[in-house]
């Protein structure tokens, strides 16, 4: 059943402006007084007859003058019939369409993948519109497209072009692009539709509520799997590779469906060369990790692929890697003294690193050139040339360690070392020299850092009698703790480099602890400084949708060959970003080996890697969408609702605004021809 609505319902206040012809009629009555005259007793009869058809002819022109102010009104208000169809009705509709073509929509179902049954929804969607209509459309994944097409039949004719990506879901621009359109539009019908897979990931970064959506109906066209069924690869983890050494390996698979899965099948390739193979079993809605090993046979950029086996998604079934590895890692000892970093040295020693001393007052842009990794033992302070030196060498991939010690100005660190180079503050000691001592916490966690170790036997926990207490920041993780839970070694990231405080020291008086001498020490700087290293020559990742910029390393070359995995090769030029010559890849948007050919050969690789958020399709709570749009004006649109009943049955039909403007036209004629004949009459009285 039609219902009366109107697509601009705050001018109905202007209703109120009908009282005027009546307020006006009243403050013009005229008083009159009887006066007997004997002359006109015979023409008083006729005179009562005409005043009151004039009466009746004043009071047709107050009720005309009040309905034209009441149909001028209602014509502006635009009234229009609602819940019909376009069969009955001629409202204009302006629409946006936000089309989902993030990695998640490649999942395959019987009907096809989710990103195909989105376009055929898109299909049926533009059969609702037609020319008069104003369609727009936006393609999103981590950024929006908008298509360049603005006609219904024109945009239909464009879906078979359209492909998914291997971005993340993000909604924020396209959703402040959309609703920019709609506010301006003027037309009855403002629509905002949402066709995406209705995944958490894409509504993260949106507020709690929207308040400019007035007038705007927003529908969420919902395509989904009726079952999960998707292993995928999360973080592929290593210690410093060196040639001729073993190499810990730390493979992080993720399963996003309902059910259990023991026969996943998992290989891993280094430079295209197979090194290792495994069944694993990951439980449902779970992770596992597999520990492995490898050993590099040359140095350079080593391209590491990690495969399993093939499901419902197979973006997320590959992971590539680049890892650096060099030929002896470069250590930097930092201390005023000697001792302070003595056992640090000693267990350095007995791998292929090259180790070298300097105090603090040397620390420099020049004396960090070709360091991969540096160690602060108990140093009082550092100048501020110093730690802008730091900076920027951990920024492009050098890792720090941090050691404390009886010479450190607290307050220097806090106001100065810290805040440059580690996201936490020292709140004091405690403990006391040769008094009662903490051990370390007796379970070890899962991290690189602590690969292998265990605290039992020979390699039970030093005991740690003087240390400092640790504020961390929010984006610095406790990695070790002591047994009473507080932090004893934290980790950070700073740039592409990692940087880690311990909260004692290393010296060789052993008064703040014995860790030098216990059999954890020696094995565990060994996967310190190992990790701290892979931050420089390590991981060279990046996410689908980010800018790239690869610093030139080698060649001195004019101009380079960027081959991106499965495309087609392309040339690029130097560019100079502050002191650095760099080749601009640009956005990147398809996962795998990135190369750089420069003088006929390779000059640099780097990976590309899917988002592990993006495979997860658990949906967004009804709450929290109603929240964010407002329930009344929300729909929801899943496979089985039918489409155009959805949409058609909430649509203005029918404008009426026209019809009414007549109508007020005709009171205007109306109320001409009645105001003429009550002049004519007045002036026609005896």
């Amino acid at each position: 059943m039609f219902g009366l609505s109107f697509t601009n319902p705050m001018l109905l206040y202007g209703l109120w402006a009908a009282l005027l012809p009546l307020v006006i009629h009243l403050l013009n009555r005229r008083r009159t007084v009887t006066v007997s005259f004997s002359n006109v007793a015979l023409l008083q009869k006729l005179q009562h007859d005409r005043m009151r058809r004039l009466k009746l002819k004043h009071l047709a022109l107050l009720i005309l003058r009040t309905l034209l102010i009441i149909l001028l009104v209602l014509a502006f208000a635009r009234p229009t019939l609602s819940g019909g169809s376009r069969q009955v009705g001629d409202a204009g509709t302006s629409a946006f369409i936000l089309l989902d073509r993030s990695l998640s929509m490649q999942y395959r179902t019987a009907e096809g993948t989710l990103f195909e049954r989105a376009l055929r929804r898109v299909q049926a969607l533009l059969s609702l519109f037609d020319e008069r209509d104003d369609v727009r459309m936006a393609l999103i994944d981590k950024g929006v497209e908008e298509v360049d097409v603005v006609s219904p039949e024109r945009l239909r004719l464009l879906m078979d072009a359209l492909q998914p990506g291997f971005g993340s879901t993000d909604f924020e621009a396209g959703l402040q692009l959309a609703l920019s359109h709609l506010s301006r539009s003027q037309m009855p019908n403002r629509e905002l539709y949402f066709v995406t897979d209705r995944a958490y990931n894409g509504w993260t970064n949106l507020p709690d509520t929207l308040s400019d959506l007035d007038d705007v109906s927003v529908y969420i066209i919902s395509e989904r799997p009726s079952q999960v069924a998707n292993i995928g690869i999360g973080q592929i983890n290593t210690t410093s590779p060196e040639v001729g050494r073993s190499t810990a390996l730390g493979i992080e698979l993720i399963n996003y469906g309902e059910a259990n899965r023991g026969d996943v099948p998992v290989q891993i390739f280094l430079d295209g060369r197979r090194i290792g193979q495994d069944i694993a079993h990951v439980p449902a809605g779970g992770r596992r990790k597999l520990h492995t090993s490898f050993v590099p046979k040359t140095g350079g950029d080593v391209a590491l692929r990690v495969e399993i086996g093939k499901d419902d998604l197979d973006a997320d079934n590959t992971r590539v890697t680049v890892l650096r590895v060099p030929e002896r890692v470069r250590i930097l000892l930092v201390s005023q003294a000697s001792h302070e970093s003595y056992y640090l040295a000693e267990a350095l020693s007995v791998v292929s690193s090259e180790v070298v001393h300097v105090k603090p007052e040397r620390v420099s842009d020049q004396v960090l050139e070709g360091v991969d990794v540096v160690f602060l033992c108990n140093v009082a302070r550092l100048s501020t040339g110093a730690i802008a030196a730091l900076q920027n060498r951990i920024s492009r991939g050098v890792g720090l360690a941090i050691f404390l010690g009886d010479q450190i100005d607290v307050r220097y660190y806090n106001e100065h070392v810290l805040p440059a180079l580690f996201p936490a503050k020292l709140l004091g000691t405690r403990g006391a020299l040769s008094g009662a001592y903490q051990a370390l916490q007796t379970v070890l966690p899962d991290h690189p850092m602590l690969s292998g170790l265990e605290l039992k036997g020979a390699f039970q926990s030093p005991r740690f009698f003087v240390s400092y207490r640790v504020l961390p920041a929010q984006n610095a993780q406790p990695v070790l703790s002591f047994a009473s839970g507080a932090p004893a070694l934290i980790e950070s990231r700073k740039g592409n480099g990692r940087v880690v405080l311990f909260a004692s020291s290393v010296s060789a008086s052993l008064g703040w602890n014995d860790a030098p001498l216990s059999g954890f020490f020696v094995p565990f700087v060994h996967r310190l400084s190992g990790y701290l290293a892979s931050g420089a020559f390590g991981q060279s990742d990046y996410r689908v949708g980010q800018v790239v910029y690869r610093d030139i390393r080698r060649e001195n070359a004019s101009e380079a060959v960027l081959q991106a995995p499965g495309g087609e090769p392309r040339t690029i030029w130097p560019q100079q970003r502050g002191l650095q010559s760099v080749w601009p890849v640009g956005v990147v948007d398809t996962p795998g080996l990135w190369e750089i050919f420069a003088r006929e050969r390779v000059s640099d690789r780097f990976a590309v890697q899917t988002d592990e958020r993006e495979p997860d399709l658990t949906p967004v709570p009804m709450a929290r969408l109603e929240a964010l749009f407002g329930k009344d004006r929300l729909r929801v649109v899943d496979g089985e609702v039918d489409l155009k009943e959805a949409i058609l049955s909430q649509r203005h039909g029918q404008e009426l605004w026209r019809w009414v403007l007549l109508a007020a036209l005709m009171a205007v004629g109306a109320e001409m021809l009645i105001a003429q004949s009550a002049r004519t009459s007045r002036r026609t009285q005896p």
